[in-house]
């Protein structure tokens, strides 16, 4: 029979439970709110993605902290049932006392069921959460959070997260020690996260040094890994609320669902080896760790891990240069004096040998002066207006204004400047000689860096020589070309190795501040006169050729009707003079011919009557439409032979 004493230790145990998991709550939520606070004042991202592990831990001492009230009830209501029972003389409990005794069944259905119900909310919590960090590192959205936050010192937040890296290891700490105890096993998942998030302010710590000493990039690629690392437990809260229905339940300790395996085996104290062998047996329901097979494993996991690790370090003698590459092989630190051509080739293992591989083909750029907020590399840069604020914080070049724009004409001190800001892209490859890639590869600390410093200076000695009409229109190409031989030329004499392809004038525009508004004026204007001037050239192409065609349309009708009118002229004069010549020769025959041709020609079609000049009183009409048979030389033979004889 249970005495009084063992009531007393379970409900003291639920208590402690209780309030450690309202210790760790409000720790949770402490390092919680202080990592917000200091992500918005920061805009870091691996700050805000950070957060996340105090989340959890949140919610799972919430959990940890009803399970331990529901506990605490369940351990009077027994005490209470014990007593009951003595009084009654050990009778049954009848329906209406029973009824009063729920906390039993309260915390049974809590322990059966809220562990699937935690592991559903905390899946899709962390999808949630993962899914906004996401959107959050648009650069658009970016943007504007830095501008609206304020800028908080790396090297503060290093300190920061460096207090709350040691606070989180030792709360964590702490809950998992107390987990050991079977009755504080729900302080387990709140220990991991605790810990998990000590791992996320390291990387913030260390982000935050790198930004400190002008490390680009570190925090994005913390932010990365901790968004993986963060998917990973997302996912492994759905498999093991799947395959928690297949699992034997032979095991007396029960391992809460939204518990993470993968954060037990770095969180619980003890070694590697013995938490994966607690996770086999509970998986499998027996004891796992106890077979030949896994005592085998066991025995040769550190030997095989060794002869593995010596293995992948073996294989970092070997090196294959790509087809577009070039190399420079490096033993103990000398370098042989030739270029590695593509192929594979031997070295000592690393770092007594390597081989340093560059490509001689590719093409790299660097941007200086201002760029586009919101552009990215991989997209199209948006389309901005002079008179709307954009881009970085880079000066603006000086450059003269209209009409001074030679330095040698006026070297006076109170001569007109103006400024302009621009964006210039700057494409360059690596020489192919062995020379070019030693130097840059080994001539200076930083051959991009030099090149950034060498274009800002070419750009700073052209400009103060140029107009700002020039950079904005006509003048481009020749800038362009200008900036491309100086920035060689500097590059050269620097020994960067290095051959300038391209340089180019991108979103050349006045100052947004003043002078970009009058400056749009007028330019809107210059633009009008041009639009106008066009107009008048295509009015002009279009209407002089069109008169160029009539006048010569009616040149030509006037040479083809001369032409024709001559022509005729002279045809007849000389028809004129053959036919006085023929009437000279014989004028009666002349005027009888002429006389005829116009009774052929002109009354063709009129009927005719032939009078005799001695036959006053006869007429005779002489019908020649049909022939007439006057003759017998007019007789058709054929009709003739036709006839039947008589």
């Amino acid at each position: 029979m249970t005495s009084g004493d063992d009531f007393n230790r379970a409900a003291e145990s639920a208590k402690l439970l209780t309030r450690l998991s309202v210790f760790a709550g409000i720790g949770a939520l402490i390092l919680l709110v202080t990592t917000l606070a200091v992500s918005g004042s920061r805009g870091s991202l691996t700050l805000q993605i950070a957060a996340i592990p105090y989340v959890f831990a949140l919610i799972f001492s919430a959990a940890s902290l009803v399970y331990g009230i529901l506990r605490t009830s369940v351990a009077h209501e027994e005490e209470e049932k014990k007593l009951l029972e003595k009084r009654m003389e050990s009778r049954a409990l009848n329906v209406e006392e029973d009824v009063r005794f729920t906390a039993g069944r309260s915390f049974a259905n809590y322990r059966r069921f809220a562990p699937y119900a935690l592991a559903i909310i905390a899946a899709l919590l962390m999808a949630f959460l993962l899914w906004r960090f996401q959107m959050s590192t648009d650069p658009e959205i970016m943007a504007l959070k830095k501008a609206a936050l304020k800028d908080v010192s790396p090297i503060h937040t290093a300190l920061l997260s460096s207090v709350m890296m040691m606070v989180s290891v030792l709360a964590g700490a702490f809950f998992a020690g107390q987990s050991r105890v079977a009755e504080f096993r729900w302080l387990r998942p709140v220990g991991a996260w605790l810990i998990t998030g000590f791992a996320a302010m390291l990387l913030v710590t260390v982000s935050s040094i790198c930004t400190a000493n002008n490390i680009q990039g570190t925090d994005k690629i913390c932010s990365n890994i901790l968004f993986w690392v963060f998917a990973v437990l997302g996912a492994e809260f759905i498999v093991n609320f799947i395959i928690e229905f297949y699992r034997p339940r032979t095991l007396a300790e029960a391992r809460p669902v939204f518990e993470s395996q993968l954060l037990s085996f770095f969180t619980e104290p003890g070694g590697v080896m013995r938490n994966i062998a607690s996770a086999l047996d509970y998986q499998f329901g027996f004891k796992v760790s106890g077979t030949w097979l896994y005592g085998f494993i066991e025995r040769s996991f550190f030997p095989v891990l060794i002869l593995w690790a010596v293995l992948f370090w073996s294989f970092t003698t070997l090196h294959e240069i790509g087809p577009d590459q070039v190399g420079i092989r490096e033993t103990f630190g000398k370098i042989e004096k030739r270029l590695l051509t593509p192929g594979v080739y031997w070295t000592l293992p690393y770092p007594f040998g390597t081989v340093q591989r560059f490509s001689c083909t590719e093409l790299k750029s660097l941007y200086i002066g201002e760029s586009v907020k919101g552009a990215d590399e991989r997209s199209a840069a948006p389309v901005v207006l002079w008179t709307n604020q954009h881009g970085g914080a880079d000066e603006p070049f000086v450059v003269a204004v209209a009409g001074e724009s030679d330095s040698k004409k006026d070297n006076s001190s109170d001569a007109s400047i103006s400024f302009v800001r621009m964006g210039i892209p700057i494409e360059y490859r690596i020489k192919s000689s062995f020379e070019d890639v030693y130097n840059y590869a080994y001539g200076n600390a930083s051959p991009v860096k030099i090149l950034r410093k060498i274009g800002e200076q070419a750009a700073a000695e052209y400009m103060a020589g140029a107009t700002m009409d020039e950079l904005l229109s006509f003048g481009r190409q020749k800038a362009e070309r200008a900036l491309a031989k100086r920035i060689q030329t500097l590059s050269d004499q620097n020994k960067l190795g290095i051959e300038i392809v391209r340089v180019g004038i991108m979103d050349a525009h006045p100052p947004v501040e003043k002078v970009a508004p009058a400056y749009q004026e007028v330019i809107g204007a210059l633009e009008e006169k041009e639009t106008e001037i066009l107009k008048a050239n295509a009015y002009a192409a279009t209407v002089i050729p069109e008169a160029q065609a009539q006048a010569f349309e009616i040149v030509e009708s006037a040479r083809s009707y001369s032409s024709r009118i001559s022509t005729v002229a002279a045809a007849e004069s000389e028809r004129f003079k053959f036919q006085l010549a023929a009437y000279k020769a014989l004028p009666g025959m002349f005027k009888l011919n002429n006389k005829l041709d116009v009774l052929e020609k002109e009354t063709a079609a009129i009927r005719k009557y032939i009078i005799g000049a001695d036959l006053k009183d006869e007429i005779y009409e002489m019908n020649f439409e049909t022939r007439e048979r006057l003759d017998l030389v007019d007789i058709d033979a054929a009709e003739l032979s036709s006839q039947p004889a008589q």
